[in-house]
């Protein structure tokens, strides 16, 4: 899809070297200038197709690796070190460069044709968790389908098989469940209470004085963020809460870079940061591992799938991509 924001990279880890991420089926290269800002260009120097990723920045100019052309901000090449001065600069001899901004520690990319103001806003994230929840960074590769791992994000009901040997057992799903979404112009939200945890005699049981709730919202930020709000508690006793992050990069059909933030306001101490990241990161190879094997990665149609009411907002999140996927196709032509 284009016309979209696509958060594609920690902040932290854009320096003033070249930075490549792939996406798309595309290679793209950040690196900050001297003001600290982030020019994001298509890594593939027009001469010979080098990535520039591999190159070197100066002068707030990156540097191709192959022969040394030297490319501004904008992609324009100001310098061919083969050719005398004042011999001219071919006009094809430039990159595509990409709107940038920074938000709640993301790098996000503009990948369309929109201009400025009629470009859509950044998402909103909730305030209690990027202000007051103590965050926890992680990435890697997926060898599934970006669409599909977010579906499984979305996915109210799926704990009780996916992640059964983790805590999914003690979530009692035993009757139909419905929701509301909401949608809006670029994502959709819905929202589940549990009544309670199961009967474990967890030390979780104790502190809340019984079997607690959980309450589960789940958000979709179009195109490619999924934010999971989970909230255990009962009545006013000890309320843990934790919110999910992920970015989820489509590399190509079968492949998805995952960029994960695990929000926590337990335990917010720096030196257990590493416990909760490998935590998150079993959590998450558990959908990982499913999503796999499903027969059709790339997002069905609606029809050629069966569906129950609790599949509400995975239906939405269908809806929302296919309609956009169709507007894109039409804006290129085809």
């Amino acid at each position: 899809m284009n016309n979209f924001w696509y958060a594609c990279e920690f902040s932290s880890n854009v320096t003033n070297k070249p930075k490549q991420i792939v996406m798309l089926n595309q290679r793209f290269v950040l690196y900050r200038n001297s003001q600290g800002q982030i020019v994001a260009l298509k890594d593939q120097c027009p001469h010979r197709g080098a990535a520039l990723s591999l190159g070197w920045v100066k002068d707030d100019c990156i540097r191709c690796p192959y022969h040394g052309w030297k490319f501004q901000a904008d992609g324009k090449c100001i310098e061919i070190p083969s050719n005398a001065p004042g011999i001219p600069i071919p006009k094809r001899a430039s990159l595509d460069s990409y709107p940038v901004k920074e938000k709640y520690g993301f790098v996000w990319l503009f990948y369309g044709d929109l201009p400025e103001e009629k470009r859509p806003t950044l998402p909103t994230f909730p305030e209690y968790i990027v202000k007051t929840m103590h965050p926890v960074y992680d990435e890697g590769i997926d060898n599934a389908n970006y669409a599909r791992l977010m579906e499984a994000n979305l996915d109210f009901t799926h704990v009780i098989a996916v992640h059964r040997k983790s805590f999914g057992q003690r979530i009692p799903i035993n009757k139909t469940i419905k929701y509301k979404v909401d949608k809006y112009d670029w994502g959709a939200v819905a929202k589940v209470k549990y009544e309670s945890l199961g009967k474990s005699k967890s030390i979780l049981n104790f502190l809340l004085g019984g079997r607690p709730e959980l309450n589960t919202r789940l958000t979709l930020y179009l195109p490619n963020v999924t934010l999971a709000e989970i909230s255990i508690g009962r009545d006013d006793r000890f309320d843990i809460k934790f919110g999910i992050l992920v970015a989820h990069l489509p590399i190509d059909d079968n492949t998805t870079v995952v960029k994960r933030v695990l929000y926590r306001n337990i335990l917010p101490i720096t030196w257990l940061d590493n416990f909760f990241r490998k935590l998150d990161h079993k959590l998450a190879q558990e959908d990982t591992v499913v999503v796999a094997t499903l027969d059709s990665q790339p997002m069905p149609k609606i029809s050629e799938e069966l569906h129950v009411a609790a599949d509400a907002l995975d239906i939405t999140f269908r809806k929302l991509l296919q309609k956009h996927l169709a507007q894109s196709s039409n804006n290129l032509g085809f």
